[in-house]
C-alpha cells in the first residue's frame, strides 16, 4: 500500500514516516527541498507546494492513502498572512485534490487547539465547542480547517481528522520548540518557569495512533490525541529525574515574565529569529485546559500514550547520540 504525506520534514512528520517505514507502507513526500532526514530514507520525493494542485495531483497519483500534516505553526500571529494561506487555502487545494484521487482513506492533522480550552478544570473532549472568532489566528485557522474538511466529508471524501495535544520526543530531526527548551532545561539553561502547563505526549505515539487511523477509526469523526497535563514545574523535575542530577528551576509569577516581553521580543528580532516565548505562547501554557481527554481515541484507534519519564529520557538520549550541541 502506498501512503501520500505532506509535511514529512516537519518533527510528527519524521515520526510518521518512520511508522510508516516500520509498518512497511510505500510512502510519497511532498516537500519544499530535501532533507537529510528524508534523503536517507526509502522515500519518494515529489517536489511542490500546497498552493500548487499540479505537484498535489502528482503527489496523490497512485497512492491509497493520504496523510495531510504541512501546516504553519504560529505563536506570534499570522505571521504575514501565511498562517491563513497554509493552513486554510492550501489544505482546501489538498482536499480538492484529493476528492479526486479515489483515495481509501485522508488522515487530516488538525490540533486541540481548534477546541476552546475554558473552562480549563472541565472535561474537554471531542464534543467540546470550537473556539470563537476572537481567538488566535493559529487557533482560528485549526478551527475553520476541521470544518472544512467536514465539508469535504460530506462531498464524499472518506476523511478523519486527528488533534494532536502538544507533542515532543524523539526523533528530534526538525528540532521542534519543545524538545529544544526540554534540552536546554537538562543543560541548566531554563533558570526559571512560570506558573502553567499543558497537555503532553510522544510525538511516537501520534504518529502510531496516526498510522493505525489508516485502517482503523470511523470516517467523518474526530479523534483527540493527548497524553497527560504537567506543569511546566513538573517537567524540570522530570528532567532532572530522567537526567539524574540537580537541575535548579525556580518558578517567578507569570506577570514578571510578561512585563518583559518587550525586551525578549526586542532581542529575537535582532538575531533575526522567531521568539519562542511570546504572549501567545504564555497564555497557551496560562489556560491549557487540565482536563483533556483521549478515550475516543484509544478506543477506536488503539492510542497508548507512554509515561512521559520514558519520552523525556529518549529525547536526551536520542540528542545527545545524534547532536553536537
Amino acid at each position: 500500500m502506498k501512503v501520500a504525506i505532506t509535511g514529512g520534514n516537519g518533527h510528527i512528520g519524521n515520526a510518521i514516516i518512520e511508522e510508516l517505514l516500520r509498518r512497511d507502507y510505500t510512502i510519497k513526500a511532498l516537500v519544499h527541498s530535501k532533507s537529510n532526514f528524508l534523503e536517507s530514507r526509502a522515500v519518494e520525493i515529489v517536489k511542490g507546494s500546497l498552493l500548487d494542485e499540479n505537484s498535489l495531483t502528482e503527489l496523490m497519483k497512485d497512492c491509497d492513502y493520504l496523510i495531510h500534516c504541512a501546516a504553519i505553526i504560529s505563536i506570534s500571529g499570522d505571521q504575514n498572512g501565511l498562517v491563513q494561506e497554509i493552513n486554510i487555502k492550501g489544505l482546501e487545494n489538498v482536499l480538492r485534490v484529493a476528492l479526486k484521487s479515489n483515495l481509501k482513506r485522508v488522515i487530516h492533522l488538525s490540533s486541540v487547539h481548534a477546541y476552546n480550552h475554558q473552562p480549563m478544570n472541565e472535561l474537554l473532549n471531542e464534543k467540546r465547542n470550537f473556539v470563537s472568532d476572537t481567538a488566535y489566528h493559529y487557533d482560528k485557522s485549526k478551527r475553520d480547517g476541521q470544518l472544512l474538511a467536514h465539508k469535504y466529508f460530506e462531498a464524499g471524501l472518506p476523511i478523519i481528522v486527528v488533534n494532536p495535544t502538544s507533542v515532543f520526543g524523539p526523533p528530534n530531526y526538525a528540532k521542534c520548540k519543545q524538545n529544544s527548551a526540554f534540552i536546554s532545561m537538562s543543560k541548566g539553561k531554563v533558570p526559571f518557569v512560570f506558573k502553567g502547563g499543558y497537555n503532553w505526549v510522544d510525538v511516537r505515539d501520534i504518529a502510531n495512533s496516526i498510522c493505525n487511523a489508516l485502517t482503523q477509526g470511523q470516517i467523518g469523526e474526530s479523534y483527540i490525541l493527548g497524553g497527560n497535563y504537567y506543569t511546566l514545574k513538573d517537567l524540570s523535575r522530570v528532567v532532572a529525574k530522567v537526567s539524574n542530577k540537580r537541575i535548579p528551576c525556580f518558578e517567578v509569577p507569570i506577570g514578571l515574565v510578561k512585563s518583559f516581553l518587550p525586551i525578549i521580543g526586542r532581542y529575537y528580532k535582532i538575531r533575526k529569529q522567531d521568539p519562542s516565548l511570546t504572549k501567545e505562547s504564555i497564555e497557551i501554557l496560562e489556560f491549557g485546559n487540565k482536563q483533556i481527554n483521549s478515550e475516543k481515541a484509544r478506543k477506536d484507534l488503539g492510542h497508548n500514550p507512554r509515561p512521559i519519564e520514558d519520552t523525556m529520557k529518549d529525547l536526551l538520549t536520542w540528542h545527545s547520540e545524534n547532536q553536537k550541541s
